[in-house]
């Protein structure tokens, strides 16, 4: 090797190595912030707007497929208010059809939406609705 290239493989190492330590020292606590934010809900209360992510504890009032879709909508008691629960057939709504039955406590975790001028909660996944 000549000397040029000693010195083009020595500045690469270091570029690499500065690249892997500023990685390690804030990649880790970016990436933890990020998901802090993304996957955090907040308490569902009347006040929750559209678009933010909540959670809450509610009993399972009635249950029923879409009539076109295939999508699961839940009807649940929330602190005597009647919320609907849409859950999309990709979000697992045949597996939640099998282990959800009226008058099952479940904590639920989804995004404040808006259908038809009525408030409900969309799930993105089936891990979101977990039976208490």
């Amino acid at each position: 090797m000549e000397k040029e290239e000693k010195v083009v493989v020595v500045l690469l190492v270091m570029a690499l190595s500065s690249l892997s330590t500023a990685y390690l020292f804030f990649g880790q606590e970016l990436a933890g912030a990020g998901q802090q934010s993304e996957g955090k809900a907040l308490q569902y209360t009347h006040e929750s707007e559209v678009g933010e992510k909540v959670s809450l504890d509610a009993e399972v009032l009635s249950k029923r497929f879409t009539y076109t879709g295939d999508h699961l909508l839940l009807e649940v008691n929330f602190n005597s208010e009647v919320l609907s629960i849409f859950i999309p057939k990709t979000a697992g709504a045949d597996a939640l059809n099998e282990s959800i039955n009226e008058g099952d406590f479940i904590n639920i975790t989804g995004t404040v939406s808006e259908y038809e001028g009525k408030r409900e909660i969309k799930v993105e996944r089936k891990e979101d609705i977990v039976l208490k």
